[in-house]
């Protein structure tokens, strides 16, 4: 996580309870705990749990703990928290995503190595919200491929609910 000292130059900081609408620019750090409707420019993106964005964002870097409905582009690391929300499509470098963050929405993460093409593409078995047995039969039941996976097209929607 990148460290940020309110008295830091070249960074914005927008508190719990307040409210902006417009375009941001900053080289550094923009850190938002309280609500902002816009654009937004900068090298690191940090949103707190009480932090909400709409808009447009575009930064080297974001770490996610609120709610974000917006199209993000990041060019390395977009950080998704448990407490974080993300909605509408997203561009990053690459995702790291904590059990207990919700992600609806698309996304676009950029590809490491082109994957050989007579490969098969992986099956995975379909989600499990319940018990740990499951999560269990889940980890059999993917195959070995000797090695991570990097994604590069992912298609998120929110699991049906018995009302």
């Amino acid at each position: 996580m990148t460290s940020f000292r309110p008295d830091q130059e070249n960074s914005v900081y927008i508190g719990q309870g307040v409210e902006l609408a417009g375009e941001i620019r900053a080289r550094d750090v923009i850190v938002i705990d309280g609500a902002f409707d816009g654009d937004i420019v900068c090298n690191h993106l940090i949103v707190g749990q009480s932090g909400t964005v709409k808009g447009k964002v575009s930064a080297s870097s974001a770490e996610i703990s609120g709610h974000v409905s917006a199209e993000i582009t990041t060019k390395q690391l977009m950080s998704v928290r448990g407490t974080g929300r993300v909605e509408g499509s997203w561009d990053c470098g690459s995702i790291e995503v904590a059990r207990g963050a919700v992600l609806n929405g698309s996304a676009n993460v950029a590809e490491s190595a082109p994957a050989p093409r007579n490969e098969a593409p992986l099956r995975l078995p379909e989600p499990s919200y319940a018990r740990a047995e499951e999560e269990e039969e889940m980890e059999e039941a993917v195959p070995a491929i000797g090695g991570p996976r990097r994604l590069t097209r992912l298609a998120l929607r929110s699991p049906r609910r018995a009302g």
